[in-house]
């Protein structure tokens, strides 16, 4: 099996982390207004792009035709005023162009309306989307249930498969806030972590039609726990999820978000789950830091 490093896109409006559970208060707005999606190939010189005006300044510089290496803004010095003028001044005449070649995985948020839109316009720059809806939680003996079911925006995946036929759709699943008894019970009996895995299965099953896989949430969760009996959990899920049969030759996919602390994830838990995972994402954006600075280190 092929296995890669998935590079994690983070964006102002795009990408937003949560160690908490999605609740009913995070529901997505009816009011949302769509942004207004261009295809490059119609673009005129007399086009006019639309840009809300909610939430731009005054200063903010409209769409442009040229993008940012040709407008001179990748600077070792930039300054505020800089990022206040072009921070929306995308170039609409590339948004079908990628100038990186490896996967690519955004996480959006239900809080966040605006990244729903923003995704729409650059559909085609993506392999991965990875909407931050679902937890799992332990209801009773040899019971799981999946929370955050009304955050799904069924249109809103139709619409991105249509313009991009090759997309991945895989929610994030967070496990989170598991109390000391339902932490034991799994991680002590084969049977409570068989039904995890089925309900996972099973779910993935119910929504074939708009979902490819999982991004997966519990190292950090489960880190005073065994390691061993983890890594056990999760190869489970993912041979489980390589299961299902959607009569396509893309399998449904499993990856893994690693944290960048050794004693989460070291390199002997790589080399055992990547025998069964089909991606890892390495949240450089929690590298931990003293100081003000870049969110990770180069090298």
């Amino acid at each position: 099996m092929e296995h890669y490093l998935l590079l994690l896109f983070i964006g102002l409006y795009l990408l937003h982390y949560t160690e908490s559970t999605i609740g009913p208060g995070d529901r997505k707005s009816s009011s949302r207004i769509p942004e207004k999606i261009v295809p490059s190939s119609s673009v005129s010189s007399s086009f006019k792009p639309y840009v809300s005006s909610a939430s731009i300044p005054k200063e903010s510089f409209p769409p442009s035709e040229t993008h940012v290496l040709q407008r001179n803004l990748l600077q070792e010095n930039i300054n505020p005023k800089s990022i206040l003028e072009n921070y929306q001044s995308y170039c609409y005449t590339c948004i079908d162009t990628r100038q990186f070649t490896f996967p690519t995985l955004i996480f959006i948020t239900p809080w966040n309306n605006h990244g729903y839109d923003l995704v729409k316009i650059f559909t085609q720059k993506f392999d991965y989307i990875s909407p931050v809806w679902f937890s799992i939680k332990r209801i009773g003996i040899e019971k799981y249930s999946i929370e955050g079911t009304h955050d799904i925006d069924s249109k809103w995946i139709e619409t991105l498969k249509e313009q991009h036929s090759d997309i991945r759709i895989v929610p994030r699943v967070l496990f989170d806030k598991w109390p000391a008894n339902d932490v034991h019970a799994l991680f002590q009996s084969e049977d409570e972590k068989q039904q995890l895995s089925l309900t996972l299965k099973n779910f993935l099953i119910e929504y074939n039609h708009l979902f490819d896989g999982y991004v997966l949430e519990l190292l950090a969760q489960f880190s005073d726990s065994s390691k061993s009996v983890l890594n056990h959990i999760i190869s489970d899920i993912t041979e489980h999820i390589h299961q299902i049969d959607n009569n396509t030759t893309k399998k449904k996919e499993v990856i893994l978000t690693v944290p960048p602390v050794e004693e989460y994830f070291s390199k002997n838990d790589f080399q055992t789950l990547s025998e069964y995972l089909d991606g890892f994402i390495v949240m450089t954006y929690d590298f931990p830091t003293k100081e003000p600075g870049p969110v990770s280190p180069l090298g």
